[in-house]
């Protein structure tokens, strides 16, 4: 049969269907941080690239999610080029305890959307004498060890929220700063709103592809569920590798051979992003800087 080659070319949303989603608290407030890892590019120049992130918290459920989706959730539509710097810099969707005593990580990494578990373990702080005003905030310091990497950090008790951004919580207070000992890794607070906004958790997609015979039909894409101890060496396998930096897909079938289509949609600056029912496909990579080393 021969190969169809569709390309889906949208200017503002991507036709993604639907997503079964539940809500598993309401959000009294959303903290906006902006991340910020220095790597280097395909050439060994460095690079740091920055995105932003949304934190919201709830019943002792901490979501810590690239904004563009928090920004997509208040004004409805999905554009998925708009999640390309979240797949670059490997920024997945981080529920702190939920289930219970849990944590799950929701991540795209070509071609499939990953869902990975772990125990909710504490992080033990020493508390330190350093202070600073961080976004308007009286801040004091703290550090622990988490994952292999040593983090210092600020928080402030002017916000009495346990949290932080990504997996990173359990002080007297709202981190408004983190930054790891070799300072590759940095979050820090930018803005705080005083809203309430739905905390969701989406189990699976139902995106919309070419059924072969020249129409569209919605095909369900679920998340390929692993231990999170199991993911991290899978990627720290493949994006480690050094091919990755000049063919970011070497280890995984080519898209037009696998799926015999690519979509095509542009971010806000007007850069084309290609992605397979929903999954970016990353044309500039930049070396792999892990946030967690074990």
């Amino acid at each position: 049969m021969q190969k169809i080659i569709a390309t889906i070319m949208v200017l503002a949303l991507t036709i993604a269907a639907q997503a079964q989603r539940d809500t598993i608290g309401v959000s009294r407030f959303t903290a906006i941080y902006r991340y910020e890892c220095k790597t280097t590019d395909a050439d060994g120049q460095p690079v740091t690239d920055s995105m932003y992130i949304a934190v919201q918290t709830s019943g002792g459920i901490t979501k810590s999610f690239p904004y563009e989706e928090y920004d997509r959730q208040k004004k409805g539509g999905s554009r998925i080029a708009d999640g390309y710097l979240a797949a670059q810099m490997h920024m997945g969707t981080v529920f702190t305890n939920y289930p219970e005593g849990s944590i799950t990580t929701q991540e795209m990494l070509y071609p499939y959307r990953y869902m990975t578990d772990e125990p909710l373990e504490k992080q033990d702080w020493t508390l330190t004498n350093g202070q600073d005003s961080i976004c308007g905030y009286v801040c004091q310091s703290a550090t622990a060890k988490y994952h292999g990497l040593k983090w210092n950090v600020f928080y402030t008790e002017e916000v009495p929220a346990s949290i932080g951004p990504w997996k990173l919580g359990g002080l007297p207070g709202l981190i408004t700063k983190a930054t790891d000992a070799k300072g590759i890794h940095t979050f820090t607070l930018y803005g705080f709103h005083q809203e309430e906004t739905p905390i969701i958790f989406t189990r699976y997609v139902t995106w919309i592809v070419p059924d072969g015979r020249g129409k569209f039909a919605a095909q369900r894409v679920d998340y390929q569920e692993m231990k999170a101890s199991k993911f991290l060496a899978y990627k720290k396998k493949v994006l480690g590798n050094p091919r990755y930096l000049k063919d970011p897909t070497y280890y995984a079938p080519d898209p037009m051979t696998a799926f015999g289509y690519v979509e095509n949609s542009f971010n806000s600056s007007g850069d084309n992003v290609r992605s397979v029912a929903g999954v970016v496909i990353i044309s500039n990579p930049h070396q792999y800087q892990p946030l967690e080393l074990k």
